[in-house]
């Protein structure tokens, strides 16, 4: 009888040897999406079919043009993720009981050769002298960004404050970044905020030259972040294999952009998918930071929230950020693929 058992045992391990390792069921995930530039390394991972071997069936969800119409979705679980600002609006969200997940890094301001989110001052100004540095836009017009409660004002702020300026010593216009350029164009400001790739196309159209980095005032700042549901958080195996797949998309993306490793495909799959169309803006187009390893800079975002409160766009207390933040996936996602 025992060596019947052996014999049994032996085939069963030999069996089990030969085995093909199951697949992970397969889940379905709804992402929110706007189609900007700053969506480039999720449509890498989308298009390079990192999802689809992490068994996740992604469908991308648009009609927004910022974070702040999917956070609804989010709360109710209509979408599972999406990207988004940490922003006032954000924040009274959550204090209005809204329960999401801040996971992975989207887009971060690097040092100060970054130029993917830039005070631009007007080009025949700083042509003529009259604009040298950011204690010129005293008593000028100059476009602080599309709204209040957003990282545009803390950075305009911090940015005046650097040379002891505040916002009431300049005629502050809020005006979209595209607009920005018109506004360069037409001469109605000395200076305005502008995102890449629109920060080149000044440059290149003779109307502007950056000013003040937001790099030269504040690295590090996080203006974006990867949100989750709380639903789709609570699925710990999903929502790990998604956060693998998304940093296989970054990672790809800044060998691309920052490296210039397969960069040509890579503009393939952006001028294919993402509103903007011209090529050769691609191959010239500062890439915009984000984390290789997800990375989450919560003590900015902390910092983030008091200024709102300080301003007034956030109301009632702070909320208490370490139980939104979450950087539990990122970390799970880098023990598979490796730290960077």
């Amino acid at each position: 009888m025992r060596t019947l058992g052996v014999v049994a045992a032996l085939a069963l391990a030999l069996a089990g040897a030969g085995a093909v390792a199951q697949e992970p069921a397969r889940v379905a995930v709804k992402v929110g999406v706007t189609g900007r530039p700053d969506q480039a390394a999720l449509e890498l991972a989308f298009h390079r079919g990192y999802f689809a071997k992490q068994g996740l069936d992604v469908e991308f969800v648009g009609g927004g043009v910022g974070g702040e119409e999917y956070v609804s979705s989010l709360a109710t679980n209509q979408i599972q993720v999406d990207a988004g600002a940490p922003n006032a609006a954000l924040f009274n969200a959550f204090n209005r009981g809204i329960d999401l997940r801040i996971v992975a890094d989207w887009a971060h301001v690097g040092d100060a050769k970054d130029s993917t989110f830039s005070m631009v001052g007007r080009g025949d100004l700083q042509r003529s002298g009259a604009l040298k540095s950011a204690a010129d836009l005293k008593g000028k017009s100059v476009g602080v960004g599309p709204s209040r409660g957003s990282y545009n004002e803390m950075f305009v702020a911090e940015l005046l404050a650097a040379v002891g300026l505040g916002v009431g010593d300049i005629e502050a216009q809020h005006i979209s970044f595209p607009d920005g350029l018109a506004a360069l164009s037409g001469k109605t400001v000395a200076a305005t905020l502008l995102i890449e790739p629109l920060v080149m196309m000044a440059h290149d159209r003779g109307i502007g030259d950056v000013l003040v980095t937001a790099g030269a005032v504040d690295p590090g700042a996080q203006v974006a972040v990867v949100m989750y549901s709380a639903v789709f958080a609570r699925n710990r195996d999903a929502a790990t294999r998604y956060m693998v797949a998304y940093l296989q998309g970054v990672r790809d993306f800044i060998d691309a952009f920052d490296g210039d490793q397969n960069k040509e495909a890579a503009i393939d799959v952006m001028v294919a998918a993402l509103t903007l169309k011209d090529r050769a803006v691609w191959e010239k187009m500062p890439a915009h930071d984000v984390d290789p390893n997800g990375s989450v800079n919560l003590a900015h975002i902390k910092k983030e929230a008091a200024f709102y409160k300080e301003q007034g766009t956030l109301t009632g207390a702070l909320p208490d950020l370490d139980k939104f933040v979450d950087p539990s996936f990122a970390e799970a996602a880098v023990k598979i693929l490796g730290r960077r």
